[in-house]
């Protein structure tokens, strides 16, 4: 699913207000206001029926029109499924003919009390179940719509949705952030649970990035946009729920092919009950009871439910039969290179020539390294930093594109970068007494010799080990490590976090070669990865995880759930909620199916009337909304 924004016309403020505003759908609040006006008149005629008993035609006359007023609404729903094939509309059509055949047997206060009922019903789901509109509109109030916006030293309140990329905008503790961006100055802790689903708030200084919709707790921040208001985190999440809420499970649609015969059967049902008895007020009230209510709200009701569950934990997901899926998932591929490691290098070890102390080393690596944008550079000026080693700047900086780093000054040049260049540059040979070494490598030079080495590396998250054993306690048979990295360093990776196995130097059309090798021999694949050179893989999984937090826009794209946390043991909730709620939409069809037939077989044998099967029937989405809501409640 492709989730890039369309610039849309700007909305005023009344009008926002007004899609962000969750109710009832427009059918249902006509169908509420005739229910009552129909409650009014069917009192109206018993009463007059009690009190004027000589007055039968005028009491008639006000219970008709009662009934007529109330089943209209019910009428033209049913007339639309003639051209539909949604199951919801099957409902309106068999209340529908329970309404004629009363109808046409006289019985006008049976045609009206059905559709009320009925409309209570369908109250009582639209304000039960766990709608996802509650959830999105939810979400939006928690977006700041005003920035402070900082122009010539001075604040200004301005919209939100005004803000450019490039601006700097002003934020305070206690207030919501308006935009995606960097700190450019302050320091402050951030709740970004709202986003990213950490509980511990988060520290945040210059160069750290920060999102719209988190909350500001303890200092002032400012803040450079580096998105548009339509890109930024917050609203992508709210799209990915958006467009979750109208997909289903794919059990669901394969019940729903058999809707088909369903309509036929009850009508069948209804005609031997009408043919045995005799008896059309018993044809009536198995019609009313089979409405499918129950059954058409089994998926929906807990696939919402679970996908207000996983953006507790920072889950995103984009179509909810991908939970089903993930119960079928039987091997699990993971990049390495900032899915299961940090994803920047940090300094493990300095080596100093012989002779040559390791302060001298660090002095003149500083020297050059400052300056530079390279993530080697970046690495050791924050280790310099953690360190608080003074830096000394050089007069003149200059950087040879995958070689390294020339510092001088009137009288000295400074070298860090690969060997064989350094050698080059100083114009000899010069000597080293350090052996080989697999590890990321870059080497120290002070113009006249070599001084020695700085080892890095890309440490695996502190989470990851524990997350792939229990991965493998979740069935999965095959954990497998994929990088561009040289053999040498992925195996280091794999070792330690004891994947079963690791493959080295992949090129993105690699990647989806071992993926779809994987699918061709009978796996169900699950590919998580960060980058632009994973989308291709994401796409081919069966389901693609992308870790949101850093990682392109491209791989989020091109992935099936999106994870909006770093932290990736959120990828075993993913399974044992996948587990859950396909247990819980099981039950409901159950239940769904069940009570139906229960009630079925009782209305049939005469036990159950039209007007206590409408009754009892809408007992059935009760008991399935409170069974799903119980998703809301696992943690």
């Amino acid at each position: 699913m492709n989730i890039e924004t369309t610039l849309k016309p700007k909305l005023t403020k009344d009008e926002a207000e007004k899609n962000h505003r969750v109710g009832l759908n427009k059918l249902l609040r006509i169908r509420l206001a005739n229910s009552v006006f129909a409650a009014v008149l069917t009192v109206t005629g018993l009463t007059c029926r009690y009190f004027f008993p000589e007055q039968v035609q005028f009491s008639e006359l006000i219970l008709a029109t009662a009934a007529l007023s109330v089943a209209l609404p019910v009428f033209y729903e049913g007339a639309k499924g003639l051209f539909s094939r949604q199951p919801k509309f099957m409902t309106e059509q068999l209340v529908s003919l329970a309404i004629l055949a009363s109808m046409l047997q006289g019985d006008f206060i049976t045609a009206a009390l059905i559709p009320i009922i009925m409309v209570a019903g369908h109250l009582l789901e639209e304000k039960g179940i766990i709608g996802v509109g509650e959830a999105i509109a939810a979400m939006k109030k928690l977006h700041n719509t005003k920035a402070r916006l900082v122009e010539g030293g001075h604040e200004k309140f301005v919209e939100a949705e005004d803000l450019k990329v490039g601006e700097i905008i002003a934020c305070y503790p206690g207030e919501t952030i308006a935009a995606d961006g960097i700190v450019t100055e302050g320091e402050s802790f951030v709740n970004q649970a709202p986003i990213t689903g950490e509980s511990v708030p988060v520290d945040v200084y210059g160069g750290i990035n920060v999102f719209a919709g988190t909350i500001n707790i303890s200092g002032k921040i400012f803040i450079k946009v580096t998105k548009l208001p339509a890109d930024t985190v917050f609203n992508k999440i709210a799209a990915l729920l958006e467009e979750a809420e109208s997909s289903k499970a794919p059990i669901v649609k394969i019940i729903e092919q058999y809707l088909d015969l369903y309509f036929p059967f009850v009508i069948m049902v209804a005609a031997i009950t009408l043919f045995m008895s005799g008896d059309v007020e018993r044809a009536v009230a198995v019609i009313v009871i089979s409405c499918p209510c129950a059954l058409v709200l089994a998926s929906p009701t807990a696939m919402i439910a679970a996908l207000v569950r996983a953006s507790k934990y920072g889950i995103m997901i984009k179509n909810t039969a991908f939970l089903e899926v993930l119960s079928e998932v039987d091997t699990v591929i993971f990049d390495k290179t900032g899915t299961v490691t940090l994803g920047h290098l940090e300094v493990e070890k300095i080596e100093p020539e012989e002779g040559i102390e390791e302060d001298k080393v660090v002095e003149i690596a500083g020297i050059c390294a400052c300056g530079s944008i390279h993530p080697v550079s970046a690495a050791i000026v924050s280790y310099l930093h953690e360190k608080k080693i003074k830096i000394h700047v050089s007069k003149y900086q200059k950087e040879y594109h995958g070689q390294g780093v020339e510092a001088s000054n009137e009288s000295s040049k400074s070298y860090i970068g690969k060997l064989s260049w350094i050698r080059e540059k100083i114009g000899f040979e010069a000597g080293t007494t350090l052996g080989d070494t697999d590890k990321i490598t870059t080497w120290v030079s002070d113009g006249k010799r070599i001084l020695g080495r700085i080892l890095f590396s890309d440490r695996p998250r502190p989470e990851m080990k524990e997350t792939i054993s229990m991965i493998k306690a979740k069935g999965i048979s095959e954990v497998i490590l994929l990088t561009g990295d040289k053999k040498e360093i992925a195996d280091i990776v794999g070792d330690f976090l004891n994947v079963d196995e690791t493959v080295a130097e992949c090129l993105p059309q690699d990647k989806l070669n071992y993926v779809n090798t994987k699918k061709c021999c009978g796996h169900k694949v699950m590919f998580v990865g960060d980058g632009v050179n994973d989308a291709l893989a994401l796409k081919a999984g069966d389901v693609g995880v992308a870790v949101a937090r850093g990682g392109s826009d491209i791989a989020v794209q091109n992935s099936d759930i999106t994870l909006s946390s770093e932290n990736l043991e959120s990828i075993v909730k993913m399974f044992e909620l996948s587990d859950i709620t396909k247990n819980i939409i099981t039950q409901n069809i159950l239940i769904g199916a069940g009570f139906s037939f229960i009630l079925l077989a009782l209305a049939s044998m005469g036990m159950v009337s039209p007007v206590v099967g409408a009754v009892t029937h809408n007992l059935g989405p009760v008991f399935v909304v409170l069974n799903s809501a119980r998703l809301l409640k696992k943690q």
